[in-house]
């Protein structure tokens, strides 16, 4: 008790300030806010009438931000938090529904599904901890829904969505522009950007066409620094031995300052046709690439920004996406009918050397079979991820006028995830290790035998197949109040199959069947079917044209899946892996508000509300039960949380923005039997009690038309632990940063100077043992730069 009275104190001393920071700012107002125009319920709307919590930042907030790619956004938005190691390695957590990420390198295959579905337009493209990380360029919003969204977005939808939406072909008008960005990072490489995007219109009024390039730089701040490394005696694998002999790795030839660059580069192209009046098809296509060098965390024993590879760290991550949308309007109906094809391509290599502190069975792979004399420890993790996935969304709308209206809808999903990881010890060639082949009979998307020193690898296909069927009612019970009833029915099949496979010293000579074929673990149990209902009810209440008040109950769920070592047991007689989890569920309650006062110059929206989260998935490591990470239906969890988004334009020149969460997470059931997860009353992960954005911006003229502006952000991240499960679960301290910027506009050009991290803070932003060194991924250090915008 006495610990949630302080937390009361604590949050509301942080909404005043954030909220009355105006008050000593200028008192009259002219101006009125700018309407935010959102598809966040499928419909167009302004973002004031919808009775759902929104936050949106739209085109010309993200030019005022400079908001290049996902770490940019992200840290610009109170209540949404992540965690990963790097472009393309992310995953979004809102509202503080997250376990955090485990201690170990499991495959993508076996990984947990995101609590938080991102989109981009009408394409679905989150993926479990590799969330595409797509350019900002010429895009027109970021949208983001907190709260279970299941009804209208589905699976993942359980924490919330992000939507990314893209500014789409205009007709009878030709239009473009160019941007150019560099910049200078605190004792680190340069990063540079090119954007540029056309309209073009082919057909008044029928046909138009647009395209954007981009190619952006970011220079490395981490430095891989000089070390060396062999066995531990301390590995458990030894066994107490002590080898005479242990072969010493160093990294001379890879030492380098600011190694870890990242390079995006791609194109997006769309084609708009309106064949009438009443029908409108878009077709569009992205193409990118990011190619990245190095590492995105550091070990703070070696330094800040400090790191040790013994092997080169390198990815091209890239993807394609063409989407199509047919709308339209048949006999009082609003017709949509919307598919996306994705596929994305990972290749990289890891360095892997820290296993080899705690992996059990390192001295087996690198030692002679007597344990006297061991190989090198340089290891490294060569990763292939593939991912296809096709869309298809219809769904119709009745009369927007009248009292009883609905929306109907049926959603089709087909995704295949491919994913080969091959574990390189090269030393084990010396011990004796013959190459690596795919276990006979098992499915294997590369058949081949590996090259010598692959002593371990996994090749998985996860197949999804979904069906779901969706719907709103809405019931104008008064011209005041509306009631609004959602359901989703889904039904998923999802199939795990492939192999993990183990090298040895008989091959060629003896059993080949060295590993686990999942197909045969799996076989009557995969595909499965996972099928259920869920459900939204809200209440709207138009108090009058300036104050709405609304009651929301959501449920939100994610698929289950299977584990690749489901039935194993250490102990013959159980306790067993389950071959399959369940979904875990989602309840949130919520009341909420949303105002606009002081003639159209203050808009000051919010929400209180409380989620319950059952059946939690969660990654366990028992090795009592498998000597491999598993997942299953464990504890539970309570957030109690507030949110508050305000604008308020002061006067003609000054507007102020205060975006401030507020969460008090809980685990409330952890079961006696399940080792390596915190007890109950803890906090969940990656989920700080406070967060907030505040941003002053001031704009005057200065004669010919020409005018400037100056604008200061401070953002605030309060502690946070990184995962519930014992061993990975570090501390992360709070954290502050400030941006700034100045910019001056005349005609068709802006030219701005920026700083971001003014006070160079070095922030914790996620701390992971994946490698098994306790690792830091850290914010950008203070960077100041020019960006040159020009629009004709």
């Amino acid at each position: 008790m006495r610990e949630a009275q302080m937390f009361q104190k604590k949050t509301l001393s942080h909404a005043i300030s954030a909220l009355t920071v105006s008050a000593i700012t200028a008192t009259s107002a002219h101006a009125q806010l700018e309407e935010v125009v959102v598809t966040a319920t499928k419909r167009t709307e302004s973002a004031q009438d919808i009775p759902i919590t929104i936050q949106a930042l739209g085109e010309d907030t993200l030019e005022d931000l400079g908001i290049g790619n996902f770490k940019d956004y992200i840290k610009n938005l109170a209540g949404v938090t992540s965690g990963g190691r790097g472009p393309g390695r992310n995953e979004i957590f809102i509202r503080g529904v997250s376990t955090g990420k485990g201690g170990l390198k499991i495959a993508g295959a076996v990984g947990l599904e995101p609590t938080v579905a991102l989109y981009l337009d009408e394409a679905p493209i989150s993926m479990g901890g590799r969330n595409i990380d797509p350019y900002m360029t010429d895009m027109n919003r970021v949208e983001v829904l907190p709260g279970p969204q299941g009804t209208l977005y589905g699976a993942s939808s359980q924490a919330g969505t992000v939507r990314l939406i893209t500014n789409k072909p205009e007709f009878n008008e030709f239009s473009g522009g160019i941007d150019l960005m560099g910049s200078n990072t605190s004792s680190a490489d340069n990063s540079s950007a090119i954007e540029a995007y056309a309209n073009i219109p082919l057909v008044d009024d029928k046909l138009a066409a647009r395209v954007a390039v981009y190619r952006a730089k970011e220079g490395g701040y981490i430095n891989n620094v000089s070390g060396s490394r062999l066995l531990p005696y301390s590995n458990p694998g030894l066994g107490g031995r002590e080898p005479a002999e242990r072969a010493i790795s160093t990294n001379e030839d890879l030492v380098e300052d600011n190694f870890n660059d990242a390079t995006y580069e791609g194109y997006r192209a769309s084609l708009r046709w309106a064949p009438n009046d009443d029908w409108d098809v878009q077709l569009q296509h992205t193409s990118q690439t990011i190619e990245t060098e190095g590492v995105w965390d550091y070990d703070p024993t070696l330094g800040d920004l400090n790191s040790e590879s013994y092997q080169p760290d390198f990815a091209d991550d890239e993807f394609d996406l063409t989407t199509w949308t047919v709308s339209g309007r048949m006999a009082n109906l609003d017709l949509i009918y919307t598919g996306s094809y994705l596929d994305r391509l990972v290749e990289g290599i890891s360095d892997y050397s820290g296993y080899a502190n705690n992996g059990p069975y390192i001295p087996y792979y690198i030692c002679n079979t007597s344990y006297t004399s061991c190989g090198e420890t340089a290891f490294f993790l060569d990763q292939y991820y593939n991912t296809e996935r096709t869309t298809h969304e219809f769904r119709v709308n009745t009369d927007a006028d009248r009292r009883l209206r609905a929306m109907i809808g049926v959603f089709a999903d087909d995704t295949e995830n491919v994913e080969q990881g091959d574990w390189n010890y090269p030393s084990s060639v010396e011990a004796g290790f013959v190459p690596n082949a795919p276990i006979p009979g098992a499915t294997s998307s590369n058949p081949n035998t590996r090259p010598p020193g692959v002593v371990f690898f996994n090749d998985f296909t996860r197949s999804k197949k979904e069906l779901s069927f969706f719907g709103e009612l809405y019931y104008d019970i008064s011209d005041d109040v509306t009631a609004t009833f959602g359901v989703r029915r889904y039904d998923i099949e999802i199939g795990l199959k492939g192999s993990s496979n183990f090298a040895n010293r008989d091959y060629g000579t003896g059993d080949l069947d060295w590993g686990r074929n999942v197909d045969e673990v799996l076989e009557g149990s995969s595909p499965a079917d996972l099928s259920d209902t869920i459900m939204k009810l809200n209440v709207q209440w138009n108090i009058d044209d300036s104050t709405m008040i609304y009651g929301t109950w959501s449920e939100g769920y994610r698929p289950g899946g299977f584990n690749r070592n489901g039935g194993s047991s250490a102990n013959p007689e159980g306790p067993f892996v389950p071959d399959f989890y369940e979904s875990d569920e989602v309840t949130n309650l919520e009341f909420g508000w949303k105002m606009t006062m002081m003639d159209d110059t203050l808009r000051f929206n919010g929400a209180i509300y409380r989620i319950e989260w059952e059946a939690m998935q969660i990654g366990v490591l028992d090795f009592d039960i498998s000597n491999l990470t598993f997942i299953d239906n464990v504890s539970d969890a309570e957030i109690t949380g507030m949110e508050i988004d305000s604008v308020w334009q002061a006067n003609e020149n000054l507007t102020l923005f205060a975006n401030v969460s507020f969460n008090d997470s809980e685990l409330t059931r952890v079961p006696a039997n399940i080792v390596g997860l915190r007890q109950p009353g803890s906090s969940l992960a990656l989920a700080p009690e406070l967060q907030y954005v505040l941003r002053a911006r001031y704009d005057w003229e200065i004669g010919n038309g020409n005018r400037m502006f100056a604008q200061l952000v401070h953002q605030y991240t309060d502690d946070q632990i990184s995962a519930i499960v014992t061993g990975a679960d570090f501390q992360m301290d709070s954290y502050r940063t400030w941006d700034a910027s100045l910019g001056y506009d005349l005609e068709n050009m802006t030219i701005t100077v920026f700083g971001e991290n003014l006070t160079d803070e070095l922030a914790d932003l996620f701390i992971s043992n994946e490698d098994d060194i306790i690792k830091t991924t850290p914010n950008r250090p203070r960077t100041f730069g020019v960006r040159l915008s020009y629009r004709f």
